[in-house]
């Protein structure tokens, strides 16, 4: 296996981690702040959830060769499009709250984490200025293709997401039983 394929998957699992616990949290700031809590588990848990696993179920059926290639190739390019635009509204929200949390005491820790956040979302909004077009034109040639397949297409997504939705709400509603239990 090639690095870059390698360092894909690393990606791919740590957005899985991630995703799992921004729902686990975000259902225990529910516990407070319902209307909060409900925001950043879409953007924080399910969205990016159901980014990862519509990129590995595209991979995965694409080379069992039940979708055609010009099929993945919009997959992979609505991906990004979509996923990215949520991942940088995220990044903005996280960034947000964490340094609104450091600077009312957090500790040299929360100043990390927004430190980190910080360059996270610059360096999200910079690959998703930078890579627009070409994913943008790819999205184009993919419908144009003699071989695309909207219905291919619309069941990766509804499969990505029904299952994204199963997984994290698990977690968002254990956070929210942990959130009860601690106020």
């Amino acid at each position: 296996m090639g690095l870059l394929l390698i360092l894909g998957i690393i990606v791919l699992v740590v957005d899985f981690i991630f995703s799992m616990w921004n729902s686990y949290n975000a259902g225990r700031i529910s516990s407070l702040r319902p209307g909060a809590g409900k925001l950043f588990y879409v953007l924080g848990g399910f969205l990016p959830m159901g980014y990862v696993l519509a990129i590995v179920i595209t991979f995965i059926v694409s080379y069992l060769g039940y979708i055609s290639y010009s099929s993945a190739v919009f997959l992979l390019s609505f991906s990004f499009l979509f996923f990215g635009l949520a991942f940088i509204v995220w990044g903005v929200m996280a960034t947000y709250v964490t340094a609104r949390t450091a600077v009312r005491g957090g500790g040299w820790l929360a100043w990390l984490v927004t430190i980190y956040d910080a360059f996270a979302t610059i360096w999200d909004a910079w690959d998703y200025i930078s890579g627009f077009f070409s994913n943008a034109r790819n999205l184009r040639r993919a419908i144009d293709s003699s071989d695309f397949s909207v219905i291919d297409v619309v069941l990766v997504l509804v499969t990505a997401f029904a299952a994204a939705f199963l997984v994290t709400y698990a977690a968002y509603r254990e956070g929210r039983k942990a959130g009860r239990l601690l106020y």
